[in-house]
């Protein structure tokens, strides 16, 4: 039987890396290190996916759990990587 830890968060880095990489900018302009970063998360996310598609019997309730909280802020964000790093007052 898998581990249904696994499975939620494996189904929340999918949804993370899908808002990221349908990201539509709309006329914002380019900033160099916001455009680093996202492609910083998308790797992280992806390399965490490819691990827990090998390894999913070490994932944790919290792991899962944490996976979905941030695949909660990216998709709340629109996939907007300068939004979560800077607050809109």
């Amino acid at each position: 039987m898998p581990n249904p830890a696994a499975a939620i968060a494996l189904m929340a880095y999918f949804v993370a890396i899908g808002a990221l990489l349908l990201y539509r900018k709309d006329g914002a302009r380019h900033r160099q290190h916001v455009s680093l970063m996202a492609w910083g998360v998308l790797v992280i996310l992806g390399g965490s996916a490819i691990e827990l598609m090998l390894n999913s019997k070490g994932v944790s309730l919290f792991e899962a759990g944490r996976a979905a909280l941030l695949a909660m802020f990216i998709v709340l964000s629109r996939g907007n990587v300068a939004r979560l790093l800077w607050s809109e007052k």
